[in-house]
């Protein structure tokens, strides 16, 4: 692939797996789909988004007829995309586009989520290869910098609140197990800007934000095996995993065993 490529893809109940030598940017436009990385998994909705990097293999599932996404390849050797970064002064591979991560657009780009669909809704249509090229370029500009705004590689520390209150991020992380909440969510509860935010659990967790919701769903899922007999489909759902087949992948790929595994060895320490 030459050229970085923004386009609409309609995922419905679909499902599979994914692994690319290209980074992408999948943003949710209608539904819902599940993805999953190696080390964690969300979901993707109307206004989220998630950071797929090259070589980073991932299980998508679509939740509903409705399921779409907007998708943006990007091209390793993209002209453009290497002026972009000149611009921004960042190195998206070893920033923006480092690791895989879930997070939530501000509000004010639902506008623009809404109006870069149209635009590419347009793109199909009978029109000059130059007009559909800017429309491509429009678009990657769009969402490119708006995740180097949120992602800064010096982001401005908040004095007031120089260090992360764990005691009550944990606490809002596990009310919420069952649906876990996105960057913006979290840094609001914390009375800190996302991208604050974002710098603080890298700094003192040494996890991104959503790695470290996973390691609390994991942990508890752990909890729950060995001190109860709830079967692992209720466990699944209470934890925000919409299959067992899921909930178990997660768990092996966490702990290197399955959950069956893990609720006999706790019954055999009996």
């Amino acid at each position: 692939m030459k050229e970085s490529l923004a386009r609409r893809n309609l995922i419905a109940r679909q499902s599979g797996e994914h692994l690319h030598d290209f980074a992408q940017i999948l943003i949710g436009l209608n539904g819902r789909m599940e993805c999953e990385f190696t080390r964690q998994s969300g979901q993707i909705a109307t206004g989220t988004l998630a950071i797929a990097p090259d070589g980073e293999p991932h299980l998508f599932s679509g939740l509903n007829e409705e399921s779409e996404l907007l998708v943006i390849d990007l091209a390793p050797f993209d002209p453009y995309i290497q002026a972009l970064e000149q611009s921004c002064n960042l190195s998206f591979k070893e920033t923006i586009l480092k690791q895989p991560e879930f997070i939530t657009l501000s509000p004010q780009m639902l506008p623009m989520l809404d109006f870069a669909a149209s635009q590419l809704a347009k793109s199909g249509q009978q029109i000059s290869d130059q007009s559909r090229y800017q429309i491509n370029c429009q678009i990657i500009t769009l969402f490119i910098t708006q995740l180097c705004q949120q992602y800064s590689a010096t982001p401005v520390t908040d004095s007031k609140n120089p260090r992360l209150n764990r005691s009550k991020l944990n606490s809002y992380i596990d009310q919420r197990l069952s649906s876990p909440p996105g960057n913006m969510e979290l840094a609001n509860a914390l009375n800190l800007s996302e991208s604050h935010f974002y710098y603080l659990c890298q700094k003192e967790l040494s996890q991104t934000p959503q790695q470290y919701i996973m390691t609390r769903r994991m942990h508890r899922a752990r909890f729950l095996l060995q001190n109860s007999d709830a079967p692992q489909g209720v466990l699944a759902d209470e934890l925000g995993f919409s299959e067992v087949s899921g909930f178990s992948r997660a768990f092996k790929r966490f702990f290197g065993i399955t959950p069956g595994t893990a609720r006999k060895l706790k019954r055999y320490s009996r």
